[in-house]
């Protein structure tokens, strides 16, 4: 049983190709390895597993990734558009997973907006199921807005605990250290938007 969830989750990982990613921008930026190891903390070996997909990295672990490729969180969640219109339709349960992580808990990230061309934010359906291990605060430029369709959500921000019932709607300063957790033995279904600042060098590039 072991080994089929553990070949089910590989195959996830493969399709969402976020190692693919990160190799994709490392290189671009003409970065080894030992860089991003030495710039994060994190073992070659490490790194190495994540890139080829054999590791799901947690939101805390891309950050810092994040980071040393001087890059925005949401580049890896990002997908080519397919429509080149002013607006693009996702219909119920068409939401394309662009971020998938499993140990003891799972969450997943759908993409909601991922076939418009220069979107400014991006929207998310987020499945939370348990929760059994920590996770780590993080925080980035932009702002982000939550709204809970199903579950509670336990939202640490700096250095306040705030939980948010269904129906409950938050917007902050992403750039403050955030974490959101759902309530231990639920099931949590949340839409999360990020907006996305302007820069010199775009981190999609």
């Amino acid at each position: 049983m072991a080994n089929i969830k553990g070949e089910k989750q590989r195959g996830i990982l493969k399709e969402l190709d976020l190692g693919g990613k990160i190799r994709e921008l490392r290189l671009k930026r003409r970065m080894t390895l030992k860089d991003i190891s030495e710039r994060t903390g994190f073992s070659t070996a490490l790194l190495s597993q994540i890139e080829n997909n054999i590791v799901s990295p947690p939101i805390s672990t891309l950050w810092k990734i994040a980071q040393a490729l001087d890059a925005k969180l949401t580049y890896f969640f990002q997908q080519s558009p397919i429509e080149q219109q002013d607006y693009f339709i996702v219909r119920g349960g068409q939401g394309k997973p662009v971020f998938r992580q499993e140990s003891r808990y799972s969450i997943t990230y759908f993409s909601l907006g991922y076939g418009k061309e220069g979107r400014k934010m991006d929207p998310f359906l987020i499945e939370f199921s348990g929760r059994e291990e920590p996770t780590e605060p993080l925080g980035h430029e932009g702002e982000e807005f939550l709204y809970v369709l199903k579950g509670r959500v336990e939202l640490t921000y700096g250095d306040k605990t705030i939980t948010l019932e269904e129906g409950d709607a938050i917007y902050y300063d992403s750039r403050v250290m955030h974490k959101a957790e759902g309530a231990a033995g639920t099931v949590l279904l949340a839409v999360l938007c990020i907006g996305k600042p302007g820069s010199k060098e775009d981190p999609q590039n």
